[in-house]
């Protein structure tokens, strides 16, 4: 899809960050933006930038992890766009701390947002662009943990491993109706959801307050920039590529992952132990 003028792009979790970075250059491209997340008034902020670009945008506040809610997206999004091209399955939170402190209320609520909102994304979009015909794409975004493990952010990986997963299966099956369907694995870069994993964990244990703060400094000091994984998901667009690594460090260790599995993990739990003893 080498054109986005006039295509019809859906984005979850549109309201900042990596998603409205995504929305922002859909826009810049010609698209139009059907596009949600559970901070209404960040949307309309998000919505009012795309305006001013010139595309014609639907917005509404959806909770993902809602079936009822996204089942309710996705018909609106059809009676006021009439179709959708791209799907993005964005949004994502995240709880840092080890997995013996972590509360079920937290896994609950990690995959249900992570997981089960790409789940209902494409259970309601995918038949839906099967339907409409013609060429089309799903693009769901896991992370660079989506290819190797972080101690300190168990559910968060078990997500993305997940939508890993689950997408290569859909990419297996999609080609026969047309769709492409892509997962887009970018590095940690600096939004509000890793501050909010700081802000949580303060309220938690020492521990988790203090490995939530090295997390978040090694995001700061890498700083990169939210528009650049928006500027590979239209990349993965124009290229079809069905496994989109964002990010020197995501190379690097998604090989040496796959080369010395077991020296990869060693140096994993040593820097740890050095880092959080």
């Amino acid at each position: 899809m080498k054109d986005l003028a006039g295509k019809v792009v859906v984005v979850t979790g549109a309201a900042s960050g990596i998603g409205k970075e995504i929305a922002l250059a859909c826009a810049e491209r010609g698209a139009n933006l059907a596009i949600c997340d559970i901070n209404e008034e960040e949307l309309r902020n998000t919505a009012s930038e795309l305006e001013l670009k010139g595309s014609r945008v639907f917005k509404e506040r959806v909770d993902v992890s809602d079936a009822s809610q996204m089942e309710g997206f996705c018909e609106k999004v059809y009676e006021n766009m009439g179709r959708v091209d791209v799907l993005c399955n964005n949004a994502g939170v995240n709880v840092v701390g080890l997995l013996d402190e972590i509360s079920l209320e937290e896994w609950e609520r990690i995959i249900g947002v992570n997981l089960w909102g790409v789940v209902y994304g494409c259970h309601f979009f995918y038949p839906r662009m099967i339907k409409q015909g013609g060429k089309s794409h799903i693009i769901n975004i896991a992370s660079m943990l989506a290819l190797f493990p972080l101690p300190s952010c168990g559910p968060y990986v078990t997500t993305k491993y997940a939508i890993l997963g689950l997408t290569e299966t859909l990419l297996a099956e999609a080609y026969r109706y047309g769709i492409k369907v892509t997962v887009v694995c970018p590095c940690l870069v600096p939004t509000g959801m890793s501050k909010k994993s700081v802000e949580d964990a303060a309220t938690k244990s020492e521990k988790m307050y203090k490995m939530a703060k090295g997390i978040n400094k090694i995001v700061e000091i890498r700083n990169y920039p939210p528009s650049k994984i928006a500027d590979a998901v239209v990349k993965s667009l124009e290229s079809g590529k069905s496994v989109v690594p964002v990010g020197f460090d995501t190379y690097v260790l998604d090989w040496t992952h796959r080369l010395i599995r077991g020296g990869f993990l060693r140096f994993i739990k040593l820097t740890w132990k050095i880092l959080f003893k």
